[in-house]
């Protein structure tokens, strides 16, 4: 009797189980990827960059006033 059952599977079993096998490679390699590039991304380290910001307090401090003094033009709407 273990015999019949055994000798008749379904292909719906055996695709489900391709299927879930693909899926689950497939997940792990993206996370793995993903993981991986966060990782390259945290190991940077930011004294080894040389960027030199400077800030031009007049040229800031002009376009604050320049932005903070600002004229507003009123839409007159006509009845």
């Amino acid at each position: 009797m273990l015999e019949k059952v055994w000798g008749k599977i379904d292909k719906f079993y055996l695709v489900l189980f391709v299927v879930m096998t693909l899926s689950a490679v497939l997940v792990i390699v993206v996370f793995k990827g993903v993981f991986s590039s966060y990782l390259n991304a945290y190991e940077i380290n930011q004294k080894d960059l040389q960027v030199d910001a400077k800030i031009q307090k007049e040229s800031l401090e002009e376009a604050y006033n320049w932005f903070s003094n600002k004229q507003t033009i009123h839409l007159k709407v006509r009845d």
